[in-house]
C-alpha cells in the first residue's frame, strides 16, 4: 500500500501547538473586543469583514468566529445593534469573495450534483413561496440567507482540498476557544443563564448548563457538532499535536451532557457511530481510511469501558442507570419524574402535532420557507425579525415547503452523500449526519443566524479535512 504524495496543503499544514495557539488568541482577542459594547463591536467586525475580504478561506474564518459571537453569553460579550446589522451583510461580504475564486476555478460556480441539487431546491422552494405569497418577502430573505450562505460555504471548503487551503488548524483552534470559554463561564458562574438571568443550581436547578452560549438548546447542538469534528481531527489524522483534540472530545461530551440536550448527546453518539462504522468499510481495497487506532485497540478500549462501567454500576448500587434515566426524562431540569416514552417525547410533541395539522392543510406547496401560522409570528414577523420554533425537521420542512419542496429537499441530502461518499469524504458525512440527528430536536439546519451557521462552518471544516485522511493505491 502506497500513501499518496505529500501535496502543498499536506507540506505546508502547520498544525502545531504554537500555531494553535496562535490562532486561538486571534480568536480570543476577536471575541471579547465585543466586551466593549459597541466600539468594540464595530472594531471586531470591521476585521472580520477584512478576513473575509481577503480569501476564500479568510471568508469561513470571519464566519465561523461571527456565528460562535452571536450565541455567546451576554455575561461574557455585549450583544448589541452592531451584531444586528452586519452580521448578515459579513456572509454577503465572504460569500462574494468565494463566489469571484470560484467563477475563475476550473470547476466553476456549478462544480458537483450537490451544488446543483441545493440550487435546485432554492429555485422549488422560491417557486412555492412565490405561488403562497404568504410572507413572500421573509421567505424570500430567509432562503436566500441559507442558500447562500450554505452554497459559499460548501463551495470554499470543496474548492480548498485541490487549491490547497488547510482550515484545520484554524477550526481546531476555534473548538479549543470554545471549551476553554465553557471553561471560563463555570468558574465565573456565569455558566447557568438564560436571557441574562441566573436559575438556582442544584436540585431545583430549571435549565441545563449554557456555558459560553446564551441557552442550553444552544450549548448541547454546539457541543455535540464540535465533539464530532473533534474526534475524527484525533482519530484520522496524521498530525502530531492531534493529542489536544482527544482531550477537548470528552469535555464536549461532558459539556452537551451538562446542557441537558438529549438529542444532542444522542446525535453526536451516533453520529460517531456512522464515521467508525464507514471507516471500517473503507479500511482496504484500492481507497481506504487512515486509523490512528488499529481495530485491536478499539476491541480492548471497549471491553476496558464496559468492565468499568458494570464496576461502577455495581459498586454505586446503580448510579449509572439512574443517572441515564434522568437525563433521558431531563430529570436534569424538572428534579425527578415517573419513566415513560410519553414523556421523554413530550417537549417537543405539540410543536410536530402543530407542524403536522399545518402540512394537512396544504399538503402540496406548503404555507411558505421560513413562515409560521402561529399568532405570535403572525404579530410580531417582520423583515428584520420573523423567528419560529419549530422543533422537528421533517414536519417542519413539510409544513413550509410542502411534498414538492420536501422531495427537492431530499434530492439534494442524497446528492450530497452521494458526492462525498464517492470522494470517501466520510469526515464530511459523519458531520452532515450530526447536523441533521441534531435537527430532530433544534430546528436550525436553515438558520445562518449563529448554531445553523456554526454548524454548517463545521461541515466545512469536515469537508476540508476528509479528503487528508484518505491512502489510494
Amino acid at each position: 500500500m502506497m500513501g499518496r504524495p505529500q501535496g502543498k496543503a499536506n507540506q505546508r499544514s502547520q498544525f502545531t501547538l504554537k500555531n494553535i495557539f496562535l490562532n486561538g488568541l486571534l480568536i480570543s482577542v476577536l471575541f471579547f473586543l465585543n466586551k466593549l459594547s459597541v466600539p468594540g463591536s464595530a472594531l471586531c467586525y470591521g476585521i472580520l469583514f477584512l478576513m473575509a475580504m481577503s480569501s476564500i478561506e479568510g471568508g469561513i474564518k470571519a464566519m465561523s468566529l461571527s456565528a460562535i459571537i452571536i450565541v455567546a453569553n451576554p455575561y461574557l460579550v455585549d450583544i448589541n445593534v452592531v451584531h444586528t446589522l452586519l452580521r448578515f451583510p459579513l456572509i454577503a461580504v465572504a460569500g462574494s469573495r468565494i463566489f469571484w475564486e470560484a467563477s475563475r476555478s476550473r470547476g466553476g460556480l456549478f462544480a458537483g450534483p450537490h451544488i446543483k441539487a441545493l440550487l435546485a431546491f432554492w429555485g422549488v422552494t422560491l417557486l412555492l413561496a412565490f405561488i403562497n405569497q404568504y410572507y413572500f418577502m421573509i421567505s424570500f430573505l430567509k432562503l436566500g440567507v441559507f442558500i447562500y450562505g450554505a452554497y459559499a460555504i460548501v463551495l470554499a471548503t470543496d474548492m480548498g482540498r485541490f487549491s490547497g487551503s488547510d482550515l484545520t488548524v484554524w477550526f481546531c483552534s476555534l473548538v479549543l476557544f470554545y471549551v476553554a470559554g465553557n471553561l471560563l463561564a463555570y468558574g465565573l458562574g456565569v455558566g447557568y443563564t438564560f436571557r441574562g438571568r441566573f436559575y438556582e443550581v442544584g436540585e431545583n436547578l430549571i435549565l441545563g448548563y449554557a456555558g459560553m452560549t446564551n441557552h442550553p438548546q444552544v450549548q448541547g447542538p454546539l457541543s455535540a457538532i464540535s465533539f464530532v469534528y473533534a474526534f475524527c481531527v484525533y482519530l484520522f489524522t496524521p498530525y502530531r499535536a492531534r493529542w489536544v483534540m482527544g482531550l477537548a472530545a470528552p469535555v464536549l461530551l461532558v459539556l452537551c451532557y451538562m446542557s441537558a440536550a438529549r438529542t444532542g448527546l444522542f446525535a453526536a453518539l451516533i453520529a460517531v457511530g456512522v464515521v467508525v462504522g464507514l471507516a471500517f468499510m473503507m479500511r482496504s481495497g484500492r481507497t481506504r481510511v487512515r486509523m490512528n487506532i488499529s481495530t485491536v485497540q478499539i476491541v480492548t478500549i471497549g471491553l476496558f469501558a464496559m468492565v468499568g462501567l458494570i464496576v461502577v454500576e455495581a459498586t454505586t448500587g446503580g448510579a449509572i442507570t439512574q443517572k441515564v434515566r434522568d437525563f433521558a426524562l431531563k430529570a436534569i431540569r424538572s428534579g425527578g419524574g415517573g419513566f415513560s416514552f410519553t414523556s421523554m417525547f413530550e417537549s417537543r410533541m405539540p410543536l410536530i402535532e402543530a407542524s403536522w395539522r399545518v402540512f394537512l392543510q396544504q399538503p402540496w406547496t406548503g404555507i411558505g420557507f421560513g413562515t409560521s401560522l402561529d399568532p405570535t409570528f403572525v404579530e410580531n414577523a417582520t423583515l428584520f425579525a420573523a423567528p419560529t420554533e419549530k422543533g422537528f425537521l421533517p414536519t417542519a420542512v413539510l409544513e413550509e415547503v410542502g411534498i414538492f419542496g420536501a422531495l427537492s429537499f431530499v434530492v439534494f441530502l442524497i446528492a450530497f452523500f452521494v458526492h462525498y461518499w464517492k470522494i470517501r469524504n466520510i469526515i464530511a458525512l459523519g458531520m452532515m449526519a450530526c447536523l441533521l440527528l441534531l435537527n430532530l430536536g433544534e430546528m436550525m439546519f436553515f438558520s445562518m443566524g449563529g448554531m445553523g451557521l456554526y454548524s454548517w462552518s463545521l461541515i466545512g471544516a469536515g469537508i476540508a479535512l476528509g479528503d487528508r485522511v484518505v491512502e489510494r493505491s
